[in-house]
């Protein structure tokens, strides 16, 4: 026991003494924090979109009135002077939307005929572009069922009646906490707690490297024990000092909370020896852990549909830790779940651990078996 605590005081020590693990602690913080500030805003606000407005009607005045009223758009009081100016301006970056109303567009509604409008969206970023063709839609569609009112009442149909065969069913977004409208609400918290992933990597290195072959085991658990302290602190830091940020905070209790970042940094902490093991503690084992640990954001199924990942690559991220602590996080952070709602993620979570603890045992059995052929050949040698 006095080993196991000489070994935890001693990278306590050595994790608070070297200016190179303050550094890596900054930087992973600092990253996490501006990782999730870029999205505090939450929802695509008032983009600048230009309408021409060649129709000059009662009709076509009430559109560009509905589309300045959504909280998505705002229409620009001094648009480019010509279509191509606007073209230009779209292309640039400084329009996200441009709507022309032809001349005929009152006349053709009017008649019963087919009316179009042009809208061309900025589709450079794709949350942009969705969400401005959201809001013309959203106002069309609003605008159609209201003509064909008017129409079908001129028919001589009954108001009571008109209204339920033509006013189309719309939706308003919830915009806060809704990834449909919101990137920062499942992105932030993605981009955040990966850094804290990387962190104990990095941390279960600082243990495993440079390799120490005669220190006691329980010396090195001890150590990694010491990590494990320290990242969860990192890890609890960021979900309640830095998601707050993006106007984010666990849905779940404290103690939800802290058992599934808890499951996560001693997972990590196994992975990072296992990968050390299998390589024999060579640089191309912290070479590989810092590889997965970076695509594991990517892999883990949190920023693009886990179906669509190639079954290759869907088997290597089943391995990383961060993966099923995905899917923890989605239910622990919007809604206030217990830890029985958690025994899927938590049970893969003990897979893996029970895997890497089966890599680590097997990696030193054959390190083992590698030694006593070598010290036979050299006996028969001499």
């Amino acid at each position: 026991m006095s080993t196991l605590l000489q070994g935890f005081t001693a990278q306590l020590r050595a994790l608070a003494v070297r200016r190179v693990n303050w550094l890596m602690l900054a930087l992973c913080v600092g990253a996490a924090a501006l990782s999730v500030a870029t999205y505090r805003q939450g929802a695509m606000r008032e983009m600048p979109a230009a309408v021409y407005d060649q129709d000059g009607t009662g009709l076509s005045r009430t559109l560009v009135r509905s589309l300045d009223a959504t909280p998505e758009l705002r229409v620009v009081t001094d648009p480019p002077a010509t279509l191509d100016d606007a073209q230009a301006a779209l292309v640039r970056g400084d329009l996200t939307a441009v709507v022309l109303i032809p001349d005929g567009f009152t006349a053709d509604v009017k008649r019963g005929r087919r009316a179009e409008l042009v809208v061309a969206l900025d589709m450079s970023n794709i949350l942009v572009g969705k969400t401005a063709q959201r809001a013309t839609q959203r106002v069309l569609a609003t605008l159609g069922a209201g003509v064909q009112l008017s129409v079908v009442e001129k028919l001589g149909v009954p108001r009571s009646s008109a209204l339920a065969r033509v006013v189309a069913i719309t939706a308003t977004e919830a915009l806060p906490g809704n990834p449909g409208a919101s990137y920062a609400a499942y992105a932030s918290p993605a981009f955040g707690l990966s850094f804290a992933h990387i962190l104990v990597l990095f941390l279960a290195w600082t243990v495993l490297w440079p390799p120490a072959p005669h220190r006691p085991r329980l010396e090195t658990v001890g150590r990694l024990a010491a990590c494990f302290v320290t990242g969860l602190i990192a890890a609890l830091a960021l979900t309640y000092g830095v998601l707050p940020l993006a106007g984010l905070s666990p849905a779940s209790g404290f103690g939800v909370v802290t058992a599934a970042l808890a499951a996560l940094v001693a997972a990590d902490l196994l992975f990072s020896t296992a990968v050390c093991a299998v390589f024999r503690g060579g640089l191309i084992g912290f070479q590989a852990t810092v590889l997965l640990g970076m695509l594991s954001l990517m892999l883990s199924g949190l920023t693009w549909p886990w179906d669509t990942i190639p079954p290759p690559l869907r088997a290597v991220s089943s391995a990383i830790p961060f993966t099923p602590f995905g899917r923890a996080l989605r239910l622990f952070l919007p809604a206030p779940v217990g830890l029985a709602e958690l025994a899927g993620p938590f049970a893969w979570m003990g897979l893996q651990c029970l895997g890497f603890l089966a890599a680590i045992a097997l990696a030193a059995g054959a390190e083992r078996l590698l030694a006593l052929a070598l010290a036979r050949r050299g006996e028969v040698r001499s």
